[in-house]
């Protein structure tokens, strides 16, 4: 049974933040920008790029300490669906729904500091939530992929001869004595 370690964990949380920060959050804040550049007349397609630029760019950056933050959490999900021998299904959807959660608490946290009032009202959270989840869910899928196996053919000598071996030649090799 393979152990999962934190280096495991470390992997999972770096190729994560990578999906997060150049994939998942600017494609869904580019789908929201251009839903509200949609709806104004003339549409705003100079406001939807600069609204991709100005909310991925800080996103990236305070997700890479969100990454940091939830390696231990990682590492403990990680280490539980090794012992319980999950099926990889299990670990993509459970590190998904990890990483949303905690996207979202956190989110929830900074709005709340930021404010200055607690409970905050849930708002960007929920939408912080979506990238961070599928984020996640592909890091998983790319971490957790299976080795490609040796394409090298094997050489003749290195095969054992699996031929069953006849009546009389297994006769011959009991009766003749062995070589000198």
């Amino acid at each position: 049974m393979r152990t999962w370690t934190a280096g495991d964990a470390v992997g999972l949380a770096l190729r994560s933040w990578l999906w997060m920060a150049f994939v998942t959050t600017p494609a869904a804040t580019a789908v929201g920008a251009a839903w509200v550049a949609a709806a104004k007349q003339p549409a705003d397609v100079g406001g939807a790029l600069l609204t991709v630029l100005v909310v991925s760019v800080p996103t990236g950056i305070v997700s890479l300490g969100g990454a940091i933050a939830a390696t231990p959490f990682t590492f403990a999900l990680g280490q539980l669906l090794t012992r319980c021998r999950a099926r990889r299904i299990v670990h993509v959807t459970a590190h998904a729904l990890l990483a949303g959660v905690l996207a979202a608490l956190g989110l929830q946290v900074v709005i709340a500091l930021w404010a200055g009032s607690w409970p905050p009202t849930v708002s960007w959270a929920l939408f912080l939530s979506v990238p961070a989840g599928l984020a996640a869910a592909l890091g998983t899928v790319r971490h957790t992929a299976p080795e490609p196996a040796t394409t090298e053919p094997a050489l003749a000598a290195d095969v054992p001869d699996a031929r069953p071996a006849s009546a009389e030649g297994s006769r011959a090799r009991v009766a003749s004595p062995p070589d000198a």
